[in-house]
């Protein structure tokens, strides 16, 4: 897209023409970010195509190149964008709200007593040409030049469109005796001529219908994305916040198991001692000449210590199988030191009572 092109081509005529109808309304005689991604979907949905979600960080003041350039990225096929630019210049600039073919006939209205009654012109249908605009609709008959004109003002009625068999019919009724029926086979497009149709009603004038063309390009629509984002960053943080919680689990299972194989260590240590003074206490006892009545005395040391032994076993394997929880690691610490400075000073006074039984069997011997 050049300059040269710009100038001279009938496209970018009626794009410019449609961008100073907007943008004369603003100080500077540019778009605002919210009317540029207005013009881009009316000329999405005259081609059918779905509206996309903005994808564009547009500045807050677009100009006509920048408005073109835009077009160029969404619109690559040129035809595509000088249907959609036709359509959306008939629309804005020359005001024609809807138009498209359809059935209609003409009724009027006599009174007989107090209530009116409606009676048909003709009961056939006739096929014309629809077009609506600001405060009135333009009917042209099928091989003629004479259109017939339908008023709207604040007292007409547009009812909505019913399904009769195949096609939907729909009534509108003018202040005046006369009320104008159409019919249509498609129910989607009844439905867009009745929504033109009300609005023609709605805005009779040409001014108005661009004051309210004007606030709805001006209306920011919601952005989608942005949901989006704010959505995938808050389930991100969560699940951060979830993997420093299982890495600190983690670690504080590594501490506990750590402390249990110190302590499991420190048993084996100390039953491995204890064994080796049972193995040389036997020994001696064997050796010894008189060792029965003294024997039966070591006996029942050993057996005690073996008792002890045995018991310290027991704890050992409660140890293994046992794991402390995360909110009693600390008593348990607490418990293992207790038991181990507890478990000192029985090896300490059992000491004693091995030496005095050894200076008791040496004296005997000597004797």
């Amino acid at each position: 897209m050049s300059n040269n092109d710009a100038v001279s081509g009938a496209l970018f005529q009626h794009l410019f023409r449609v961008f100073s109808l907007f943008a004369d309304q603003n100080e500077k005689g540019t778009f605002k970010p919210a009317q540029a991604e207005f013009l881009i979907d009316e000329l999405l949905r005259e081609l059918r195509r779905q509206t996309t979600p903005k994808v564009h960080i547009l500045p807050d003041n677009v100009t006509f190149n920048e408005f073109l350039n835009l077009l160029q990225v969404i619109f690559p096929d040129r035809e595509d964008l000088q249907i959609a630019t036709d359509r959306v210049f008939e629309r804005y600039v020359n005001h024609v709200i809807g138009k498209g073919f359809v059935l209609f006939r003409k009724l009027t209205q006599k009174r007989r007593g107090c209530l009116p009654i409606r009676k048909r012109v003709s009961d056939a249908w006739q096929f014309g040409w629809l077009q609506v605009m600001p405060g009135i609709a333009k009917i042209r008959k099928q091989n003629t030049d004479i259109d017939d004109i339908v008023q709207f003002d604040e007292d007409t009625v547009i009812e909505t469109p019913v399904i009769d068999g195949d096609s939907s019919i729909w009534s509108v009724i003018c202040s005046s005796s006369t009320t104008f029926q159409f019919s249509h086979l498609d129910p989607i497009m009844a439905q867009l001529f009745v929504k033109d149709m009300r609005t023609a009603r709605d805005y009779p004038t040409r001014e108005e219908l661009a004051r309210f063309d004007c606030k709805r390009s001006l209306k920011v629509r919601p952005n989608k994305e942005g949901k989006i984002r704010i959505e995938l960053e808050k389930e991100r943080s969560r699940l951060e916040s979830e993997l420093e919680e299982e890495k600190k689990n983690r670690k504080d299972e590594e501490i506990v198991r750590g402390l249990t194989t110190r302590l499991l260590k420190q048993e084996m240590e100390k039953s491995e001692q204890m064994q080796q003074v049972i193995y040389e206490l036997r020994s001696k006892l064997v050796n010894g000449e008189e060792g029965e009545s003294l024997g039966d005395g070591n006996d029942n040391d050993v057996e005690m210590i073996e008792d002890e032994i045995s018991e310290d076993v027991g704890e050992n394997e409660e140890i293994s199988i046992t794991l402390p929880s995360r909110e009693e690691k600390i008593q348990q610490y607490a418990y293992h030191l207790y038991a181990t400075q507890a478990e000192e000073h029985v090896t300490s006074d059992d000491e004693e009572i091995w030496k005095q039984n050894y200076n008791l069997i040496v004296s005997t011997q000597s004797v």
